[in-house]
């Protein structure tokens, strides 16, 4: 017998991979292997008494925190991109202030739980934690340092730890004579993001099922079918948190979360004149050293914006080289450095510069986060906190007012 071949399925799959595998069951789904996800994961498997953190799964296409989670520059960085008052401008003073009061939770909540030494038995996580501070400054422009300037007595009314910093301070501070001024918070500091995630899956106990690839979330009675690779799951709540890759998976999301990609390098160890993390120009460049002295540069997607959007994960020439000529120019005791590695990653960006949050549209039992606007590591266990509320409760209140 000849068989024709069908168009619609030119390589039919073995009998192996076509061979129905049974459906696994779990009280509590989380798409999406990133710190968002993780941290939703830790967050309800605490709800559950010992023994049941196996009723919580994380089911990643890829690798544990392998998209943006790992790699970004590692800040542990109160505030929002833009300062206080610009933020204002779009989402409202209350917004904006939350915003913040969010990031300072959030920094709080990791190192209360992850991150800061517990009884002299070290950290229940090590990654490279430094608490040394962050820096968010303004270049040598006027009317960038007056916004700067009027944001921080904003905050500094409302409470929040920093100190106003200028002048030759700066200067000695951060080795460069381009700066205007910055805003300085003590409790802030970076840290190694992969070692972070790995952690929280380590400290939480739950199970994260990598090469799980979701392809999409049905209805079935009072629980939520995940139509998976490998086989199906039914769980009875789903978070979805999948952050620049949420509209594959939730087509409602496409164009209002959109992927912008964000570039870095990394320069040989070397002497470590600089401490803390440094958030310069509304976050279009920022800087970092580890404790071996290698330097951590990112940004300048504002020298080819309309190319900087999209899933390619590729460092560009443009970019790159932009990267480079900032750091001769700012910080110029660096850049004689040798370059070690170039990559990038992609973001999730929204309109407001908002993290969106809501129910899964004609999937009851299922919620989403999406659109951290590169701020994913300064909001996300505190929003997997709340994501996890949530999904306990059986019903979506919002992450900001």
């Amino acid at each position: 017998m000849i068989l024709r071949p069908d168009p619609e399925c030119p390589e039919p799959p073995s009998f192996w991979l076509s061979r129905p595998r049974p459906v696994r069951e779990v009280r509590y789904a989380v798409v999406g292997g990133g710190l968002v996800g993780l941290s939703t994961a830790y967050w309800l498997s605490r709800s559950l008494p010992n023994g049941e953190a196996s009723e919580v799964a994380v089911l990643e296409a890829g690798g544990i925190g392998e998209r943006a989670s790992g790699r970004n520059a590692g800040f542990l960085l109160t505030g929002s991109a833009e300062p206080l008052v610009e933020l204002a401008k779009v989402v409202g003073e209350e917004t904006a202030l939350r915003f913040w009061e969010l990031s300072r939770e959030n920094r709080e909540l990791l190192r209360r739980e992850l991150l800061d030494d517990a009884e002299g038995g070290g950290p229940p996580v090590e990654c490279e934690f430094l608490p040394e501070g962050s820096w968010i400054a303004s270049l040598d422009d006027p009317a960038a340092k007056a916004i700067l300037e009027s944001s921080a007595a904003r905050l500094e009314a409302a409470g929040f730890e920093l100190r106003w910093v200028e002048g030759q301070e700066l200067v000695q501070a951060s080795g460069s004579s381009g700066l205007g001024a910055a805003l300085y918070q003590p409790r802030d500091g970076g840290l190694d993001p992969v070692a972070l995630t790995r952690g929280i899956v380590r400290t939480g106990g739950f199970p994260v099922h990598t090469g799980v690839r979701v392809r999409s979330l049905e209805p079935a009675g009072d629980r939520v079918r995940l139509v998976a690779d490998g086989g199906d799951w039914l769980a009875e709540r789903v978070v979805v948190a999948l952050n620049a890759y949420s509209p594959e998976l939730l087509p409602h999301l496409q164009g209002a979360v959109r992927p912008v990609r964000g570039q870095m390098l990394a320069m040989e160890p070397g002497a470590r004149p600089l401490r803390g993390v440094w958030y310069i120009e509304d976050g279009y460049q920022y800087l970092r050293q580890l404790p071996d002295g290698t330097l951590l540069l990112g940004g300048c997607r504002h020298h080819d914006r309309d190319r900087e959007v999209g899933f390619a994960e590729t460092p560009t020439e443009p970019i790159q080289k932009a990267l480079e000529e900032f750091l001769h120019q700012r910080f110029p005791a660096f850049s004689g450095r040798s370059v070690a590695r170039r990559w990038a990653g992609i973001m999730a960006f929204t309109d407001d510069g908002l993290p969106m949050i809501g129910e899964v549209p004609e999937v009851p039992g299922a919620i989403y986060a999406a659109g951290f606007n590169g701020h994913g590591l300064s909001l996300g266990f505190a929003a997997g906190r709340h994501l996890a509320h949530c999904a306990i409760e059986g019903a979506v209140t919002p992450l900001l007012p």
